[in-house]
């Protein structure tokens, strides 16, 4: 089994033009969350819980440092009606490697400050549709 550095893992978003761009450089944290909603199925003289699947929903949310770049690109996509597309890269842009896409929106912006620490930036997306597990 081969491990990796989360070092190098790459995060893009849609701009307010549409185009994807690499917001890496800002980012110490990404997590990506791709649910399976059920519902139960269970009926009269069944011995055990029952379910069926129902429906996917996802959600990214992404930990970084307070730069005033970041902060106007995440401002102009805040409360776009158009869906944003995504690409993260657990391990790196590098052909073959894992890669996850699928189309969001902006649900929160986050600046945080502490007294002898880095500013900070964190911000969530929830996805909508269908999510691609794919490589890169």
């Amino acid at each position: 089994m081969a491990f990796v550095a989360g070092k190098n893992a790459v995060l893009k978003l849609d701009n307010s033009s549409g185009s994807l761009v690499d917001l890496s450089a800002y980012l110490t944290d990404v997590s990506v969350s791709l649910d399976t909603a059920t519902a139960e199925t269970t009926s009269f003289g069944d011995s055990d819980t029952e379910v069926m699947v129902t429906l996917g929903s996802g959600s990214v949310s992404a930990t970084g440092l307070f730069d005033a770049t970041l902060l106007a690109h995440l401002g102009a996509v805040r409360g776009q009606a158009a869906s944003l597309s995504y690409e993260f890269y657990p391990a790196g842009t590098t052909s073959g490697l894992p890669k996850i896409n699928g189309e969001c929106v902006l649900t929160a912006i986050g600046p945080a400050a502490s007294v002898g620490g880095a500013e900070g930036l964190n911000f969530s997306l929830d996805c909508t549709g269908a999510h691609t597990i794919g490589t890169a």
